[in-house]
């Protein structure tokens, strides 16, 4: 028997110990005597011990993996899912209020999610494949597996990878009654509030029955702030234009100026409550036939509330007035392009904004299994899962004025005449502001006074738009099997059918009231006080200033209701200096109460173009075989097969007509449906192999060609068809009436002809283990990636306005451009310091480096290429942790080099790439076990309160800042 064979025999006997992250096995015997020998069971628990099990697993597993386990029972490292992935090389995340929310493996975030092996649902991505991270409760995870080399018998899902999240099971446990819980108090830096978290296991093995119950619930409020853009626009200005200024004086009128159409300061809390309950039943019916039972729930109630000054050219002449303007490029006018980092901006519209958007979804995950293993060379399983899921979104906006209006014409008229919109506001003058970005924060001030006197604003505009409800059902279904060999190269072969169905439904609405100013009347979505419906003087021209009538009314921010205003002098870091006054975002949570409050009689209007039912349904069949044995000496093992997966998609898509339902709106009128049926196969193959080289240094090497499943979004919406009258030519090549409204083009949400990810995938590492806790290996990868999603054109038969397809016309949607290629290095290395004499040999680090170059068909505006977009070149880990004497303490600190966010307008040679700097985020925790069996401990995230810039093409151009907050939590933790 070879060395692999003999570790995974041992393994075997614990696995579900080592995967849960509870206990660890010892192996006491020697190889030639451990079926014989008993093996001493050791609960070990901290930072430590999770380290080796870490090391355990991967050293075990054949492919390229890492693998994360609990420190304890509901203590994974870090606060969240995806800050614990972060640790291992080659992952990155995004942060969402400062939590990690989502992630990408090496550079990629076509991952797949798994639970226990399968499919799951989370609410709070019900159209992807990949989860939000923030629904689903640390405390419910026992262990995470980042698998980076896929086998045939993993369920495809992930172009660069797959995670399988482990909960803890009754046989996991030692026998008898294990007990747990923890509770905590946690506070930021910024936000101040007092916030908790509660958690409790109970768990019984009866050696043949047990039952585990885990609930969680936790309550949070995190500041986070924006500087620079709040809302995403660009704008070129030439000298060209209006006022024909010679913005940087060299004497001419051909050069253009770049500016953001915003930029201001926003103050945003974002809270969280969430719950979560996950129970497991398990029992051996037989000696041979064991029966799982799994339930998986997860709820939270969440809203983003933003307040903030919002300041802008409302799309003026060249407000920047500075010494002092960079030249960047050649410009459309024969000169140059221009920005500025400091300037006086001569602002034309001063905005009060203020927007809440929540989310209140649930998801509910439940397994039954049958596992059997007997005496001969059988084994199998047999699984029925399904999952419910469900999402209610809302949006709700409230944009104040703090100037008048006149500075660029938005004038209101009740009938008594024209004003300003907002009478009382600052002006008719512009307002000065100094703008300044190179300094540590963004900076915007006002002339001394400005803002602090709360009669001066007026709510001009008000909407809600972008609700939507999402619901999903997951079905699946699976038998797996294994014949094992007694004595060949090929130890045994796995095999396997699934079939899996997934149902998903989006309805997306807006609110609309009902307004009649003179002779006309509307429902309206946009209720802006400086807009009109019409010519309501008859006068022939649409003009408020010549007595057309406006919508609405003013709304004070003097005359709201108690509650309803707040005052705001903090803006975190880099503050505005000032009092300012704003709608209360939490009033507006409510979003059909308080549109209701200012203009009665809001109702739902459906937005067809972003509603959509799609039924994906995958059939999946996979063999493998497992191969272990020996080459001139050296012990191998390795797995070879390849997995069959059909894809079958029916996908509702609304017909959206050129009229609309509403006015000052984003809704259509739906005029028809259309269902396209459609499946596509993919074929698979996977092969892994892994060389003991000696017994401490492993090769591994690994292909297969992977594929991941578009998201729903990507596939489904609405089709607006665009029409005009025919005419005479036209109509008698069509042989229609020259006044039919014929089809000329269309714009399609969503392509449903579009072709999922795939991939082909290479690995190739080293790992010397030179001790048991230790580890030092160097790895590469290549993944040619087959296509990325782009904007494009399409040809497709749209209907004339009598319904009759007559033509194939270009319709403009997303389409499958040109792929692309990541390549990368990844080197690890992780040693305790146990030979170290005394309170020394507690000590342990580790640290890791990915390096992943990748390339696109994308250049910026100087013709370079630039990389995948969200794909740090560079990301790395550093780790000190402490475990001895009772005493646990970890730091830890990530790094991830500049990134490519979004590509922003098309300028010079290519588009304007909008980058995030790099960053280094530092979490700490440290606890002590006062006894056997209670723990206190206190963690903190973000503790150098980093945040992000965005930049676009130019470094020192930066245009956004993301501020988070530090936040630290106290606790007591109890294990019996």
């Amino acid at each position: 028997m070879n060395r692999f064979s003999f570790k995974r025999s041992a393994l075997a006997v614990n696995v579900a110990l080592v995967v849960s992250g509870m206990s660890l096995s010892g192996v006491a015997a020697a190889q030639q005597n451990l079926d014989e020998a008993p093996i001493e069971e050791v609960t070990v628990v901290g930072v430590a011990a999770s380290q080796t099990r870490n090391l355990d697993q991967k050293r075990f597993n054949v492919g390229v993996s890492d693998t994360i386990t609990a420190e304890d029972i509901g203590k994974l490292p870090d606060t969240t899912i995806a800050d614990t992935l972060q640790r291992v090389p080659g992952v990155q995340i995004r942060r969402s209020a400062g939590e990690g929310s989502t992630i990408n493996v090496r550079g990629m975030p076509q991952v797949t999610a798994l639970m226990n092996g399968e499919q799951f649902l989370s609410a709070g991505s019900i159209t992807t494949v990949q989860p939000d991270f923030t629904d689903i409760p640390a405390s419910l995870i026992s262990g995470i597996t980042v698998h980076k080399a896929p086998t045939a018998s993993l369920l495809a899902g992930g172009v660069s990878g797959t995670l399988d999240l482990k909960t803890i099971r009754p046989f996991d446990l030692d026998s008898g009654v294990t007990l747990a819980g923890n509770a905590e108090l946690a506070q930021g830096s910024e936000s101040k509030g007092d916030d908790g978290k509660v958690s409790a296991f109970a768990g019984f093995n009866g050696d043949d029955y047990g039952l585990v119950v885990t609930a969680t619930y936790d309550q949070k409020t995190m500041a986070n702030y924006r500087n620079g853009t709040i809302l995403n626009g660009m704008e070129l200005i030439g000298e060209d234009i209006r006022d024909q200024r010679d913005f940087n004086g060299d004497g001419d009128n051909n050069d253009t100026f770049l500016s953001q159409r915003f930029y201001g300061v926003m103050d945003r809390g974002t809270e969280r409550d969430r719950f979560g309950l996950s129970a497991s039943f398990q029992a051996n019916i037989t000696d041979s036939l064991e029966f799982i039972a799994d339930v998986f729930y997860t709820e939270m109630e969440d809203a983003d509330r933003k307040q903030g000054m919002m300041i802008d050219s409302a799309r003026g002449n060249n407000w920047a007035y500075s010494d002092q303007f960079d030249e960047r490029l050649a410009g459309p006018l024969g000169g140059s392009i221009y920005t500025v980092n400091r300037a006086e901006l001569q602002v034309r519209r001063v905005s009060s904004y203020a927007e809440s958007l929540t989310n209140d979804r649930d998801s509910t995950n439940a397994n039954l299994q049958l596992n059997y293993e007997g005496e001969g060379p059988w084994s199998g399983s047999l699984r029925y899962l399904h999952g419910d899921a469900g999402r209610s979104h809302t949006e709700n906006v409230a944009h104040g004025y703090l100037t008048s209006g006149a500075q660029h014409g938005l004038l209101r008229n009740d009938g008594s005449g024209a004003e300003p919109a907002n009478p009382r506001g600052y002006g008719p003058g512009d307002a000065l502001v100094q703008f300044d970005r190179t300094g540590d924060y963004i900076s915007l001030q006002f002339e001394p006074g400005f803002g602090s006197d709360i009669n001066q604003y007026n709510l001009v505009s008000t909407y809600s738009e972008n609700n939507f409800q999402e619901d999903a059902t997951l079905d699946v279904l699976r038998a797996d099997a294994k014949y094992s060999f007694s004595s060949s190269d090929i130890a045994s072969i796995d095999f396997g059918l699934r079939q899996g169905k997934r149902d998903v439904t989006r309805q997306t609405h807006i609110l609309v009231a009902p307004f009649t100013t003179g002779d006309y009347s509307a429902d309206v979505m946009w209720k802006d006080s400086g807009a009109s419906l019409g010519d309501t003087n008859g006068d022939g021209e649409n003009s408020v200033a010549g007595g057309d009538m406006t919508l609405g009314s003013t709304n004070y921010y003097s005359d709201m209701p108690q509650g309803w205003v707040n005052e705001v002098s903090d803006f975190g870091p880099g503050s505005v200096p000032g009092t300012f006054y704003f709608i209360n975002p939490e009033v507006m949570d409510d979003n059909i109460g308080f549109q209701n409050a200012i203009y009665p009689g809001n109702k739902k209007l459906v937005q067809p173009s972003r509603s959509y039912q799609v039924e994906e349904q995958t059939q999946t069949a996979y063999v493998q075989m497992n191969l272990e044995g020996d080459i001139a000496g050296l012990s191998y093992v390795g797995n070879l097969g390849a997995q069959y997966v059909k894809t079958e998609l029916d996908i509702l898509q609304n017909i959206i007509g050129g009229d609309r339902p509403c006015s000052l709106c984003t809704a259509s009128n739906k005029i028809g449906e259309e269902t396209i049926s459609r499946s596509y196969d993919d074929f698979l193959p996977a092969a892994n192999f892994a060389l003991d080289i000696t017994e401490d240094l492993i090769l591994r090497a690994g292909y297969a060609k992977t594929l991941t499943n578009l998201d729903i979004d990507d596939l489904a919406g609405g089709l607006s068809v665009g029409r005009s009258r025919a005419g005479d030519v036209l109509g008698d090549q069509l042989g229609v009436s020259p006044d039919l409204l014929v089809a000329i083009n269309g714009t399609q949400n969503g392509n449903p002809q579009l072709e999922p990810w795939r991939s082909d995938n290479y690995n190739l590492s080293l790992e010397w283990y030179f001790d048991d806790s230790s580890l030092l290996s160097v790895g590469a990868f290549y993944m040619d990636i087959e296509s990325f999603i782009e904007q494009g054109t399409i040809t497709k038969g749209l209907p004339d306005a009598d319904g009759v397809i007559r033509r194939e016309l270009p319709v403009t949607t997303d389409i499958n451009g040109e792929g692309g290629s990541i390549e990368g290095l990844e080197f690890a290395y992780q040693q305790a310091f146990d030979s170290l004499p005394g309170i020394w040999g507690g000590l342990g680090a580790s640290f890791n480096f990915t390096y992943a170059p990748s390339d696109s068909s994308n250049v910026d505006v100087y013709g370079d290429e630039l990389p995948i977009q969200d794909n740090s070149e560079k990301s790395g880990n550093a780790v000190l942790w402490y475990d001895d004497y009772g005493w646990q303490f970890r730091i830890a600190a990530n790094y991830r080099s500049d990134r490519l966010d979004r590509l922003a307008d098309a300028m010079g040679e290519g588009v304007v790439p909008i980058w995030t700097d790099s960053t280094v985020y530092v979490d700490l925790s440290a606890s002590y076990d006062i006894n056997d069996y209670v723990s206190v401990y206190v963690q903190g995230s973000n503790i150098t309160d980093e945040f992000e810039n965005q930049y676009a093409q130019w470094d020192d151009y930066v245009i956004t800042q993301n501020v988070y907050e530090s936040r630290w939590s106290v606790g007591v933790r109890g294990r019996f």
